[in-house]
């Protein structure tokens, strides 16, 4: 997990917002990075559950994309217009 830290901790500070794309169980952030709000979409709700660095959820198929509009979720996309510091995906 060293090179994901790393490379984690060059990009992101204490205090940011943070949407991850593809969220599960671990999200392989610094272990003592605080982020301010830190948000996890992925298709299995139980593993981001048990991630404690995730402050919120929600479910979304990212695969299910309308061309020329982007993914076929109504909620994703306001998500997405709430504006974040950082979008991770590992």
């Amino acid at each position: 997990l060293t090179p994901c830290h790393s490379h984690y901790s060059f990009y992101l500070r204490d205090g940011m917002s943070v949407l991850e794309l593809g969220a599960a169980e671990n999200s392989y952030l610094p272990p003592d990075l605080k982020l301010n709000k830190h948000v996890g979409v992925g298709a299995v709700q139980s593993q981001m559950d048990s991630n404690p660095s995730i402050t919120s959820s929600m479910i979304v198929d990212l695969n299910n994309v309308i061309d020329d509009e982007g993914v076929d979720s109504q909620e994703f996309t306001e998500l997405c217009n709430e504006g974040f510091d950082a979008v991770i995906m590992a």
